[in-house]
């Protein structure tokens, strides 16, 4: 039983040591679906929950990897109505409903590129253009505190190739781990559409894969951020107010920026994800929030 037990606890190490690598099984005609159920607590603000329902569906095997057709075929939330914050979250999720992305993957199924960028730039516009319009007609007095032509503008700035391949593959994704080989203790950092940088560290546990995450940036970084986020939403006097102040503020944690995040993946016996869980903590300006995101397939 001792020998037994050494011989167990020398695999475990060993394959801690190795790693796992992410690879889900990938022929064309694969089609999975998964209902993602997002729930946000803001301090002062009801909690709301925004559930969306993707299929993803395995459409062409290549030289080089696999085309990808992801589309987001429901939308539903108990948001109220008048909640800015709950409705701008709305907002991203009524741009891409029913939008086909054709995301080109490698050989392990990690996301390499979105092949239809200029067509789904246009498709996205236009519902967005659609949702921004009816939620201001919904509620007029978001005009003195946003402008619609300005968020108009940030949102058609987003649509980057880049944010919209990140806006695919973050941490709550069914593709985040494809193409990784994880082990105990590895860390990674990356930087999220919005110019978040985090660090991350992975875990090996039994059959799952679990991760921590944190804000990874300095005080220059963080000076950056704000300034290029209130150039984007601010009108100039006040943005020249904020960068004439800008060192005074943060140093009062007016404008402190803070971020954590725990995540737990379970996979199915093919490789693909079985369910995910993702919670993430923010605090932004003096204002802490929790979003919680469950992945789980159907």
């Amino acid at each position: 039983m001792m020998l037994v037990s050494l011989m167990l606890t020398v695999a475990m190490a060993t394959q801690a040591q190795l790693g796992r690598k992410i690879a889900p099984k990938m022929e064309k005609g694969t089609s999975k679906t998964y209902v993602t159920t997002m729930k946000k607590e803001s301090a002062g603000q009801a909690a709301y929950t925004v559930t969306t329902e993707d299929t993803y569906t395995v459409t062409d095997a290549t030289a080089d990897g696999y085309v990808i057709d992801v589309v987001t075929t429901s939308v539903n939330s108990d948001a109220a109505a008048d909640n800015m914050e709950a409705q701008l979250e709305l907002l991203g999720q009524q741009m891409v409903k029913g939008v086909h992305i054709q995301i080109v993957t490698d050989k392990d199924g990690k996301a390499v590129k979105i092949a239809n960028t200029d067509e789904l730039k246009q498709q996205m516009m236009t519902q967005g253009t659609a949702a921004v319009d009816k939620l201001y007609k919904a509620t007029p007095a978001m005009e003195q505190t946003m402008p619609k032509d300005m968020l108009l503008g940030q949102l058609k700035l987003s649509l980057t190739d880049e944010n919209m391949l990140k806006g695919v593959t973050g941490s709550s994704s069914v593709l985040f781990l494809n193409g990784k080989t994880v082990m105990t203790g590895a860390q990674e950092s990356a930087v999220d559409a919005q110019g978040i940088k985090t660090k991350r560290m992975y875990f090996l546990s039994g059959d799952n894969i679990t991760t921590n995450a944190s804000l990874d940036m300095t005080k220059d970084d963080l000076k950056a951020l704000i300034i290029k986020q209130v150039e984007a939403s601010l009108p100039a006097e006040q943005v020249a107010m904020i960068k004439q102040n800008i060192d005074q503020l943060m140093d009062s944690d007016m404008l402190k920026v803070d971020l954590k995040e725990t995540a737990t993946y379970e996979f199915e016996a093919d490789g693909w994800l079985k369910s995910i869980k993702v919670e993430t903590t923010k605090e932004n300006a003096g204002q802490q929030g929790k979003t919680t995101t469950v992945v789980t397939a159907k």
